[in-house]
């Protein structure tokens, strides 16, 4: 599989930013960590630019060890690949890009009730469907919006359509993703948490997408599942963070994870034997 397949995986939203990681950015560009940190290290910008792009964290090698890496968000992973050439660079250097919006355009929506559809909006069919982004508003010659141009990923290839504007619908905050939230936790809590949780911290539920679509049967697409996923909170657990590396206190291995804060009763719920 190409590096540009894994990229859904290398951007994630922590603390109302899109990031990726120094970890990351070796993966996808082929490249040995130590001489990403390295070039990250050396990098000649301003203390205020590395203080607002670049958090030093940590992650678990495959030995359990505690090692150094990068957090970053659009900005400083700009600032870092400027030097990475070539045709295959550019390629993945494009689709990263293209990744980050994504994900900026998603928080965006989150983040506020916005009434209309705009450039960044995610958007349905009214007839249902995939989820898409708005990436542009083409309006008539009146000035009126008539056809809007989204985007949505596909087994790693970014796809793009021109849709009538009439044709489209605000979807991700309506009652029926309420539902599918509340349905989502009820078939978790069903099939048992202490089999499904990866967390060793008793305040925070860490779950694996692709092992809960191996389990559980009835599920939406998963473009659609991460879509609500991210708006969980109270009563539900609340969303931290997602593709997040975590050592699992199920398998013996580190595995991606997204991460929740959980109520006093989903706590209790969750206790191990």
């Amino acid at each position: 599989m190409s590096a540009i397949a894994h990229i859904d995986d290398a951007v994630f939203i922590q603390d109302h930013q899109v990031k990726t990681t120094s970890l990351k950015v070796a993966e996808i560009f082929a490249k040995q960590h130590k001489d990403v940190l390295r070039k990250l290290e050396s990098l000649d910008c301003s203390t205020d630019f590395t203080e607002r792009n670049f958090t030093l964290s940590e992650y678990l090698d495959s030995t359990g060890r505690k090692l150094p890496m990068y957090e970053m968000t659009k900005d400083g992973f700009m600032f870092l690949v400027m030097g990475f050439t070539g045709a295959a660079a550019a390629k993945i250097k494009e689709a990263y890009i293209n990744t980050f919006n994504q994900m900026a355009a998603m928080l965006y929506n989150l983040q506020g009730n916005h009434e209309s559809i705009h450039v960044g909006a995610v958007v349905q069919l009214k007839s249902g469907g995939p989820i898409y982004t708005v990436s542009q508003i083409h309006n008539d010659s009146n000035g009126f919006m008539q056809n809007a141009e989204v985007v949505w990923h596909n087994k790693g290839s970014i796809c793009r359509d021109i849709l009538p504007i009439p044709c489209l619908s605000l979807e991700t905050k309506n009652i029926a993703d309420h539902k599918m939230l509340h349905d989502f936790w009820a078939s978790v809590h069903s099939y048992g948490l202490d089999k499904l949780n990866h967390s060793l911290n008793p305040n925070i539920l860490a779950l694996n997408i692709t092992q809960i679509y191996q389990c559980i049967d009835g599920l939406p697409l998963k473009s659609q599942l991460f879509a609500i996923l991210m708006q969980s909170q109270t009563p539900h657990p609340t969303f931290m963070q997602n593709n997040k590396s975590v050592h699992s206190a199920l398998f013996a291995k580190t595995i991606k994870c997204w991460l929740f804060k959980t109520p006093e009763l989903i706590r209790i719920g969750s206790k191990r034997d």
